[in-house]
């Protein structure tokens, strides 16, 4: 699985996660992700919770609810969001370091 993939967490088989974590670290078990959802019940704060667009479709990834889980509990990418790199990027520098690109 490779950064910015999308998948589906095995136990929860609705939910879709965007892969975070570069693939430089691909030998380690777990994987930092943050969940999508559909943007129509979330409150939305853009710059903390970046729309990304998925198959046609505005989702939001939802980076204030990253998490490391276990590699073993994520399923095959369906799609990718690396198309909204930077955005993403942009809204995890806000996250972490209080600044944006």
């Amino acid at each position: 699985m490779r950064q910015f993939d999308v998948c589906r967490l095995k136990d929860r088989g609705e939910q879709l996660v965007v892969v975070l974590q570069h693939d430089m670290a691909d030998e380690l078990a777990t994987r930092v992700v943050a969940p999508l959802s559909d943007r129509s019940f979330r409150k939305l704060i853009t710059r903390l919770r970046p729309i990304v667009t998925l198959n046609g479709e505005n989702c939001v990834l939802q980076l204030d609810r990253l998490a490391a889980i276990q590699q073993s509990a994520i399923g095959f990418a369906e799609a990718s969001v690396a198309a909204d790199e930077l955005r993403i990027k942009n809204a995890l520098d806000l996250l972490f370091f209080g600044c944006d690109r």
